[in-house]
């Protein structure tokens, strides 16, 4: 079965002013082809408890591959982040190179970053290539709403992937549950511009 994915159109549009993915294209007065203003540099919080700015240290310059969780789910969240680790290995040498995992919590009152951590070394996922990040609730949610994905409430969080090369204009959502070797693929074609 093919996997179901959708240009990201909700931010797309904000980033290019409304305009497709052509980079010739003139914004409109409504949009940026700012990137770092758009997602902003938002300070938030890894796993291992470093300040990270949203835009200039997850998404400049790399592909980011980036999911919406929470520590105390026990049913989609780790299926996710267990089908993430597969894209992971499938990845191969472009992962921490290229391609970067992000992880945000939609429980940042509860999900400090060493419940983070502890979430990350019980699915064997705890890398300096991979970011689970939270803070402030007002922080948190405003970067995910920035992504189109700011939770009602904390389990009720969007369960796509996001596959992001936000200074290339180059953006998909997929379904987790795709085949890896698909979800791979779809990763490859964002981060070589559609050159297979």
């Amino acid at each position: 079965m093919r996997p179901v994915y959708v240009t990201v159109m909700c931010f797309v549009a904000c980033i290019m002013g409304g305009a497709a993915f052509s980079q010739s294209a003139a914004p409109s007065a409504g949009g940026t082809r700012d990137p770092r203003a758009y997602f902003t540099d938002t300070v938030l919080l890894t796993q291992d408890g470093r300040k990270v700015r949203f835009y200039s240290d997850m998404l400049k310059d790399r592909v980011a591959v980036v999911n919406v969780m929470f520590a105390t789910c026990h049913d989609a969240c780790p299926i996710i982040t267990q089908q993430m680790a597969r894209l992971r290995d499938e990845l191969g040498e472009a992962f921490g190179k290229r391609v970067f995992f992000v992880s945000i919590t939609s429980d940042p009152e509860r999900d400090t970053p060493q419940m983070l951590k502890k979430f990350a070394r019980e699915q064997h996922v705890d890398s300096p290539a991979w970011s689970f990040l939270t803070g402030g609730q007002a922080d948190v949610y405003g970067v995910l709403a920035r992504l189109g994905a700011k939770p009602t409430d904390v389990t009720d969080h969007i369960t796509v992937l996001y596959v992001l090369d936000v200074d290339n204009k180059r953006m998909r959502r997929v379904l987790p549950n795709a085949a890896t070797t698909e979800v791979a693929q779809i990763v490859r074609e964002v981060a070589s511009g559609g050159k297979s």
